[in-house]
């Protein structure tokens, strides 16, 4: 209780974290339209490989919520005053949390393997498991294909990596 009112009773800070928070969703969600845009204007009528810049794009708007989220957690109160607890306490912290994400992590690491690698990509038809359709985004965690009925098929990219890719031949 008492640290609920440290927190509340320096309203400068707190209304100053809100700023913050919806400042950067706000540059977020604008640049991730801005780059989106930019990707379609440059690319659009030429055979160009989209799938880098798509990456590109989600990884800056990722970095643009990271140094935003991390900068308004600085103006709290609370969050200086239990900086060393929190240390402390992140040793531990991180061996629990990398078991209870490896999947996460794997899925990460094969969305990398992924776009660098580029065994295939957006626009391509592959087929994977039975399932049969266009590439139609490659991210960290996932390949989302989309099958002849429209409906979008997700598929995670450490399972993709494990197992055998058809690519088709595109239909002209």
């Amino acid at each position: 209780m008492k640290k609920l009112k440290i927190l509340f009773s320096d309203s400068e800070s707190l209304i100053l974290f809100f700023i913050i928070i919806g400042l950067t969703i706000l540059v977020a969600l604008l640049l991730g339209k801005y780059l989106q845009r930019l990707i379609s204007e440059k690319t659009k009528g030429h055979q160009v490989d989209i799938t880098s810049f798509i990456f590109l794009k989600h990884l800056i708007v990722t970095i643009v919520y990271f140094f935003g989220f991390g900068w308004a957690l600085l103006t709290l109160p609370i969050t200086r005053t239990f900086a060393h607890s929190l240390l402390a306490g992140a040793g531990a912290t991180t061996l629990i949390l990398g078991f209870a994400s490896q999947q996460i992590f794997s899925n990460l690491f094969s969305g990398i393997f992924l776009v660098l690698n580029r065994p295939f990509k957006i626009n391509d038809r592959i087929e994977f498991q039975g399932c049969k359709g266009k590439v139609i985004e490659i991210s960290l965690n996932a390949t989302i294909i989309q099958d002849d009925n429209g409906d979008k098929i997700i598929i995670p990219s450490s399972t993709i990596l494990g197992d055998k890719i058809k690519i088709c031949k595109q239909e002209e």
